[in-house]
């Protein structure tokens, strides 16, 4: 084997008889902390925030280091590439207006909530979640699972951002233009609420980026990899995972804290 391979006999023994470097018991420990960081946030952290925890845990080490050990054990973000085009057609407004247009970045808490629906598969029909987010710190304040796409459902998730978090005559709630949004029943919780309405161009999703941002992180990370038989257990898995969203997951967005941190910074 020696001489098929090059090498002497000798340098093969030594090689044998050679401890185990410093280097590598480095390694050995550092993948065990980046194993455990893993598992504790349910596989879906890649090596950029699986080193900005370890640096808050005090372990010094660079970030392409972790990526490659992460490279070389087979660890990747568990992440599903999956995307499917719905033919549910919404009623539309007949003219809007975007009040973030040109506007200067939030700075503080309830300036902008943004909200919207999407669809989630229990059993073998669709039901909807509606969400409201404070765009300041990302954080979900509002939310509701249903099987029915109408008024009620974005209205119970405004009325639930309400209560987390009272809204000052200033902010604004910006959100697509489906038809839930444009009937009377929501527009007089808004008006009660004394939010200011803000609406995405017809045909620009991207006016509401960060809203269907969380969404497509709720779904690669969550609910692509479920598979709901029930209303009651899919609320139960929406339910944890914005809890772990706001309080335990890193946001890239926010340097790396959690929705909850950057509330807590100004407040």
């Amino acid at each position: 084997m020696c001489r098929k391979c090059g090498v002497s006999r000798g340098g093969y023994y030594a090689w044998q008889k050679r401890s185990v470097s410093y280097r590598t018991l480095e390694n050995r420990e550092l993948f065990k902390e980046i194993t455990n960081i893993h598992k504790q946030y349910r596989e879906i952290y890649g090596y950029p925030r699986i080193h900005k925890e370890l640096v808050k845990r005090g372990i010094s080490c660079g970030r392409n280091r972790v990526a490659r050990l992460m490279r070389e054990n087979g660890i990747a973000a568990k992440m599903a590439r999956r995307f499917k085009r719905h033919t549910h057609k919404h009623e539309l407004f007949r003219s809007s207006t975007n009040l973030l247009l040109h506007r200067d970045p939030v700075s503080k808490p309830n300036e902008v909530w943004v909200g919207d629906v999407t669809y989630i598969r229990v059993g073998r029909k669709w039901s909807y979640l509606s969400t409201v987010m404070d765009l300041y710190s990302r954080r979900i304040i509002g939310w509701c699972f249903s099987r029915e796409r109408n008024a009620a459902l974005v209205k119970e998730s405004l009325l639930m951002a309400c209560e987390e978090s009272t809204p000052t005559s200033a902010t604004i709630f910006h959100s697509d233009q489906g038809s839930e949004y444009a009937s009377k029943e929501y527009r007089k919780v808004l008006e009660n609420s004394g939010l200011m309405v803000s609406m995405s161009r017809k045909g620009h999703c991207w006016d509401n980026a960060y809203m269907e941002s969380f969404y497509h992180t709720l779904k690669t990370e969550m609910v692509y990899f479920q598979k709901f038989r029930h209303l009651m257990e899919a609320t139960a898995y929406i339910m944890d995972y914005i809890r772990f969203y706001n309080n335990e997951r890193m946001h890239s967005g926010l340097s790396c804290q959690t929705p909850d941190q950057a509330e807590m910074l100004v407040t």
